[in-house]
């Protein structure tokens, strides 16, 4: 299950509230490792998912993740920050190895 910080909640339910549309899903997605086996994740608004995926609910969000995704996903949390280094989506996963390298990938 992915969980969602109640910060990146407002904030990906502002995002979705600009779409205009009431079937926008967050999806999420490993695009890769890294050598030392640490993941690499992405997210973006979806319309376009079906019924095998992994659909997640929380907080009042539809979150989804494809079937190569989901079991890499279990356990993580998207967070949102809004700080002096930058604003942005994190996502904290307790199962990712590696925990960075710094090969610069």
């Amino acid at each position: 299950m992915i969980t969602v910080s109640e910060q990146a909640a407002v904030e990906l339910k502002r995002l979705i509230e600009e779409q205009g549309q009431n079937d926008v899903a967050v999806r999420v997605f490993v695009t890769g490792s890294c050598h030392c086996g640490a993941a690499h994740y992405g997210m973006g608004l979806d319309t376009d998912y079906t019924e095998e995926e992994h659909v997640f609910a929380g907080e009042g969000l539809r979150l989804v993740a494809d079937s190569d995704s989901a079991p890499h996903l279990e356990g993580a949390e998207i967070d949102y920050r809004d700080s002096l280094m930058g604003r942005g989506f994190t996502i904290k996963n307790p199962n990712a190895g590696g925990g960075g390298c710094g090969c610069g990938h």
